[in-house]
């Protein structure tokens, strides 16, 4: 940028010519977030109906159930609602109408499983494996609160084992509720101590609670009994971030990429945490091969990482791995959203304008402010670019229309003041310096310039 050599007593204004990228200070603030996915579930469901333990059938149903029986020891349920269907179900027993309401789960027919369960309580309101199902059917259609109360009274009911508990914990779980669902897991292990799903359940409820001593105890037993589950790495970098350890984090999800190593996920958590580190090589070598391997419903995430890991290695002038991942991405910039597609565009002409190449650093810029009118960054780029060819008056236009946007305003102010002194317009220049120094009263610099101005003009009349 030219400076001003008008008069020596006039100070240079201080424009920041591409205010667009992440500055150094703001890199140092990056919060990477990792959540271990929820804890896996199993729902079973028995339908051992026919025990002496279960309630009976009626006498003219005896026959019906002596078809059903080698259909139950075969597991054939789909010939078992083949027979239901032959039958009203208002006219069978609340036994036939609990069988017929399981067997419909198992097929996941879940409008007539609720309606055969409902109808055996309807007749036997304190019948538990009608509840167990009820519960079990909401549950895998993901409606937690109505599965609440028909876990809740098995237990009331007695039929208190391992999975009722472990099936309530989940559903604090999915409310938000670790403290209850730690309570749930914890009398769920008491009665099966070696599950490792409850267990894990627990680890994880533990850590969304906060109380990371329980939790980091149990999972050095897990990994004890499981060095070689990528899961549980994942949750000890998990505790680690919480506890701001981002060199432990970065060192859990490595051992977690080591055992998943075409896992994107782990990659895209791994190139982040190594980006915190300084390590800028091996977060583009990451993301890389997370891009060239990501699955379609990953490639939003992975692009917008990628993104982000852009904007910092521009803050941190390390073009030729920005360069690396430019090539990287290029070929998804159409999977971005429009407001990304801009900001890519303005990043590849930081990079042009680095590497001198004005021509192409404006044809991007330009892109960029086809896709995205109002882009600040875009704005104040293309007009430093034009105001250092000495294109004053296309420079111009480029901040007047910067000088709209809030956030740009004071760079765009004095960018018309440092073309207005180059022109020796003092007049128009001191009247944006003015406009500058009372939206920023604290910028004693903008207080110095226009002393000089006013100097200036009393001097030259």
């Amino acid at each position: 940028m030219k400076r001003l050599t008008t008069k020596k007593w006039l100070t240079c204004l201080a424009i920041v010519p591409l205010t667009f990228y992440m500055t150094a200070s703001q890199a140092t603030s990056l919060q990477v977030k990792l959540q271990p996915s929820d804890p896996h579930w199993q729902l079973l469901i028995n339908n051992n109906l026919l025990s002496p333990t279960d309630i009976k059938i009626e006498a003219n149903e005896r026959s019906f159930a002596q078809q059903l029986k080698p259909l139950l020891q075969q597991g054939n349920y789909q010939a078992l609602a083949d027979l239901f269907t032959q039958r009203e179900l208002g006219n069978d027993s609340p036994a036939l109408q609990l069988l017929r309401g399981q067997v419909l789960l198992t097929l996941k027919q879940f409008a007539g499983a609720e309606q055969a369960l409902k109808a055996s309580l309807s007749s036997m309101p304190d019948l538990v494996k009608a509840h167990q199902g009820l519960s079990l059917l909401y549950m895998q259609q993901g409606n937690y609160q109505q599965a609440q109360p028909h876990l809740t009274r098995c237990i009331e009911l007695g039929q208190a084992d391992a999975q009722v508990y472990a099936q309530l914990a989940y559903i604090h779980v999915q409310a938000e509720q670790p403290w209850s669902a730690i309570a749930a897991y914890r009398q769920a292990l008491m009665l099966e101590p070696q599950q490792a799903q409850y267990q894990q359940g627990l680890l994880f409820s533990l850590i969304a609670a906060g109380d990371l001593g329980q939790a980091q105890a149990l999972l050095k037993e897990l990994l004890n009994a499981s060095p070689n589950n990528p899961e549980l790495w994942l949750q000890r970098a998990q505790i680690a971030l919480q506890q701001d350890n981002n060199k432990q984090a970065l060192a859990s999800i490595e051992v977690a990429l080591k055992l998943a190593p075409s896992n994107a996920s782990n990659q895209l958590l791994a190139a982040q945490l190594h980006l915190t580190q300084g390590s800028y090589s091996r977060s583009v070598e990451l993301l890389s091969n997370a891009l060239a391997g990501t699955q379609p419903a990953q490639i939003a995430e992975a692009s917008e990482i990628s993104m982000q890991t852009l904007n910092w290695l521009i803050a941190q002038k390390k073009w030729q791995l920005a360069k690396q991942l430019v090539s990287q991405l290029n070929p998804f910039i159409n999977k971005l959203s429009k407001q990304s597609r801009a900001e890519f565009s303005v990043y590849t002409a930081q990079l042009a304008i680095e590497q001198g190449n004005f021509k192409q650093a404006q044809k991007s810029l330009h892109k960029a402010l086809t896709i995205d009118p109002n882009l600040g960054d875009a704005l104040l780029s293309l007009a430093n670019i034009y105001q250092q060819q000495n294109q004053l008056t296309q420079a111009r236009l480029m901040y007047v229309r910067a000088q709209a946007l809030p956030e740009y305003q004071l760079s765009a102010w004095l960018g018309l003041a440092q073309i207005e002194i180059e022109n020796k317009n003092y007049k128009e220049a001191l009247s944006q310096l003015k406009k500058a120094l009372n939206a920023n009263p604290q910028r004693q610099d903008l207080l110095t310039n226009i002393r000089a101005l006013e100097g200036l003009i009393q001097r030259e009349g």
